[in-house]
């Protein structure tokens, strides 16, 4: 084989090509300039002022992101006195990557086989087809409880990113994510519980080539997780842990330049893994495609609920902490409750 058929093998191959490219690293890095574009275009368009505009006023000031990027990036990193160096640096590494970890296990499209209609190799980092045998089968088999496991563990970086800082601001916001976190983690877990009795898997392959999408199997359930999804992100109108009129900016006070960049592209990776996550269990992920077009067709669903969280931003008021976790608790728990037994009722009946 020539270098250049190596290349195009390895970069094509779905655990690499999936994780790294698109809709991997690559692709979540140019895609967070763009939500961030457009939640600042469509904010300023519903409050009748102009937005990002003086860098390439000709496109709608879209480089202006480039510029803002480059400005942060190389500003100086400001360390307060009397923390843990080591820690605080470190912090926000943690949280970029546990919130990008998810992505890993996500299914975002199956690959055609010779003689069927689809296989059950699907484009994810741990394709079956690798000689992990045991391994490899329980991670496919089960990737929901996986995938919603590693979310479950994100708020807990988020509160060591604000104990480490020695900011009494952060430690607020940071408590505020551990109240919010048990709230919402209950909801996104009934949710998804009530699709796997209905469909009787825990392995999200076998729920979208079920052919009946979630939002039409369970729409109760399919709304609870849309509002978790949005609580568990900080998307408005639960950007309760950073609200700047009260505890400046939350967990993320304390942190300047690069640092910064890392910890607001945390809370966007959270945002497009439910997001990818909602596609697939309630939009019916790539069907009725397979292959890439139709890992381009989940990523475009996700890419639609993205930018639907961001627009709320333009239309709707902060909670305070205590009505988030009223209406969590008082309403959506209730609710879910009720997407739990019909999915016991549709499962039993489906079977």
């Amino acid at each position: 084989m020539t270098i250049l058929s190596l290349l195009k093998f390895y970069i094509f191959y779905p655990s690499f090509f999936v994780t790294v490219i698109f809709p991997g690293a690559i692709f979540a890095l140019v895609f967070l300039l763009f939500v961030i574009w457009f939640e600042r275009k469509a904010a300023a368009r519903v409050q009748m002022r102009v937005g990002p505009y003086y860098a390439s006023k000709r496109i709608g000031g879209f480089f202006q992101l480039f510029a803002d990027a480059f400005k942060f990036v190389f500003s100086e990193i400001i360390i307060p006195s009397g923390v843990n160096r080591t820690l605080y640096i470190l912090s926000p590494v943690l949280v970029l990557v546990v919130s990008f970890i998810p992505i890993v296990l996500l299914p975002v499209s199956v690959i055609p086989k010779t003689g069927s209609i689809f296989s059950p190799y699907y484009y994810s980092f741990l394709d079956p087809r690798l000689n992990l045998g045991v391994v490899a089968g329980y991670f496919t088999r089960f990737n929901l409880v996986i995938i919603l496991g590693l979310e479950a563990i994100y708020p807990i970086f988020v509160v060591f990113l604000g104990w480490v800082t020695n900011n009494r601001f952060a430690i607020v916001g940071a408590i505020r994510e551990t109240f919010l976190s048990v709230s919402y983690d209950v909801l996104i877990l009934m949710s998804t519980l009530s699709l796997a009795l209905e469909y009787h898997t825990l392995d999200i392959v076998e729920i979208v080539q079920s052919g009946i999408p979630g939002v039409i199997a369970d729409p109760i359930a399919a709304f609870v997780f849309l509002v978790a999804m949005l609580i568990g992100s900080s998307r408005f109108p639960f950007d309760i842990v950073e609200a700047e009129t009260e505890v400046v900016i939350g967990p993320y006070t304390e942190y300047s330049g690069f640092l910064f960049v890392l910890n607001m592209a945390g809370t966007y990776i959270v945002n497009l893994v439910y997001a990818l996550l909602f596609a697939d269990l309630f939009l019916g992920g790539w069907l009725p495609f397979s292959g890439f077009p139709g890992l381009i067709f989940t990523v475009f669903k996700a890419a639609l609920i993205v930018l639907f969280a961001v627009f709320l931003r333009s239309v709707y008021g902060r909670y305070r902490v205590d009505q988030a976790l009223r209406g969590g608790w008082k309403y959506l728990f209730p609710l879910s409750l009720v997407s739990l037994v019909i999915g016991m009722m549709v499962g039993y009946l489906w079977l």
